[in-house]
């Protein structure tokens, strides 16, 4: 058979050429790879970039564990990671509410960022539920309401609103209106923390203590490991069922929790005292003051120890920090500050005359403890356009300087009063300057104090006080006697101090 040579298909040049530039660029590569593998031996080989949900799974598994302080850094950065997402806000500001309770600074953070959360989804019911919470947590107990309802609205079967709403309710007075919340939260979501805690805390409020330990030992049920349960827990059995031993357990298993928590380590603290381990009190009270140097009711157990002791010197500047403490607790929430006209009087109780000039008080981020307000005019008409001032204030010592210029001068009848708004006196009457005058080119310079304001305890005034009387600083003693007097005109202790005071003064020296 005769076969036919099979035809030689002719090269394409322009393949070929196609197929060299493709290979030549494979060796460039493979030759690169290799000279950059040689070059850079300790270049880390990338990584994937961890998204916010793992941070926010990362962060709930901590929570599990009751590492509060670890879940609440590790929801900061998933929020950090993605402001935009509005489940990155409602742990953490759950979680800053929670932990507000002894540390004000995160109380309003958790309302900043409880607002910010609503801005960002305003139809997101979780973000209501939770800024009425943190509102609840401040004690801006009407905005607690509004947000919790506003949650309820937007989604009726939310369990957790109902939950907040019914700690408002609480907080408000409202028992009945609690306990509805509380029992629609509690059929919603029966295994739901929050429910649970919120009925032990309803009853609480109504005086069911031992029904408040039931309900708070079914939260731990559904979660052991939250410090705040085992401290709603210890403040019953401690101060309402006299059960100091659980109260220890409570209080104990706060503290492991949470080692660097000042309040459980104070409550600890405070029920050895009640147990008279003296030794032991003074130990976690110590304790409670290193873990938090700003924890005033430390300090006044401690000083009270003291004070048992009759151990004065130490006593009084414990007390002296705690009171000092409690009125810088009362003067951060001051709200503003602004300038009446008022009817030249003998006395000036509360502003009655027209605003002139007002300002916002807000932290000075750079200076801590201070407080200032930039006062704009509040009237805009001739007389007042051109004024403009400032008021500073430290919210430790009380110490503020106002300063005005451009005011107007006033006839004889009439004179400036200036006034804090949300701070008051011992007496509970508007923090205000005093009456004042302009100089001549309508200037003012006042440096004063805004004390006594309300916060301290009457109790830890009037035993300062004492302390004095027996380190022989009856002048240092007077002041605080007649601060306790003010919260209670017919105080017998303050009176009998007072008395103790002048019978002292009146005793002549004996001559060596």
């Amino acid at each position: 058979m005769y076969i036919r040579p099979r035809k030689r298909r002719q090269s394409n040049p322009w393949r070929i050429l196609i197929y060299l530039l493709l290979i030549a660029a494979g060796i460039y590569v493979f030759f690169s790879t290799q000279q950059q593998e040689i070059e850079s031996p300790f270049v880390p080989t990338p990584t994937p970039t961890r998204s916010a949900y793992s941070y926010r799974t990362e962060a709930e598994t901590l929570y599990i564990e009751g590492d509060i302080d670890g879940a609440t850094a590790v929801y900061r950065q998933a929020l950090q990671l993605d402001p935009q997402d509005v489940n990155n806000y409602i742990p953490l500001v759950r979680l800053l509410a929670l932990q507000g309770w002894v540390d004000a600074d995160l109380a309003e953070e958790a309302v900043e960022l409880g607002e910010a959360a609503v801005a960002l989804a305003p139809e997101h019911a979780p973000a209501w539920a939770v800024l009425g919470m943190a509102y609840d947590w401040k004690g801006r107990l009407s905005n607690s309401l509004s947000a919790c309802l506003r949650a309820i609205e937007l989604d009726p079967a939310y369990a957790e609103a109902y939950a907040y709403l019914a700690e408002a309710y609480a907080d408000s007075g409202q028992w009945y209106e609690a306990q509805q919340a509380v029992a629609t939260a509690l059929n919603l979501a029966s295994r739901s923390v929050d429910a649970n805690r919120a009925y032990g805390y309803v009853l609480e409020s109504m005086g069911n203590w031992s029904g408040a330990v039931e309900a708070y030992r079914a939260a731990l049920d559904i979660h052991p490991n939250l410090p705040h349960l085992h401290m709603d827990l210890g403040r019953n059995y401690l101060y309402h069922l006299s059960d100091t031993a659980s109260a220890i357990d409570a209080f104990s298993r706060a503290a492991e929790l949470d080692p660097g928590r000042p309040d459980a380590l104070d409550q600890l603290g405070w029920t050895y005292y009640a147990i008279e381990d003296y030794e032991m009190a003074q130990l976690y009270l110590e304790r409670a003051i290193e873990a938090n140097p700003d924890y005033a009711p430390a300090y006044a157990h401690l000083a009270t120890i003291y004070w048992d002791r009759r151990n004065y010197e130490d006593a009084a500047p414990n007390f002296e920090r705690a009171i000092d403490l409690a009125y810088q607790a009362t003067r951060v929430n001051a709200q503003g500050f602004y300038v009446t006209v008022e009817a030249v009087a003998e006395d000036y109780p509360q502003p009655r005359g027209s605003v002139v000039m007002s300002g916002e008080l807000t932290v000075d981020e750079g200076e801590e403890p201070r407080m200032e307000a930039l006062l704009e005019p509040e009237l805009f008409n001739d007389r007042w356009a051109g004024a403009s001032g400032t008021l500073t204030m430290d919210t430790l010592s009380g110490d503020y300087t106002l300063s005005l210029q451009g005011l107007p001068l006033l006839s004889m009848e009439q004179t400036y009063v200036g006034w804090f708004e949300g701070l008051d006196g011992l007496d509970g009457r508007p923090m205000s300057t005093g009456p004042f005058r302009t100089r001549a080119q309508g200037s003012v310079e006042l440096e004063r104090v805004a004390a006594p304001v309300a916060g301290p305890r009457i109790e830890h005034l009037y035993v300062l006080g004492l302390c004095y009387f027996y380190m022989a600083r009856c002048e240092d003693a007077y002041p605080l006697f007649e601060a306790a007097l003010l919260l209670d005109p017919e105080d017998v202790n303050a009176l009998e101090g007072i008395r103790l005071c002048r019978e002292a003064e009146a005793t002549p020296t004996p001559t060596p």
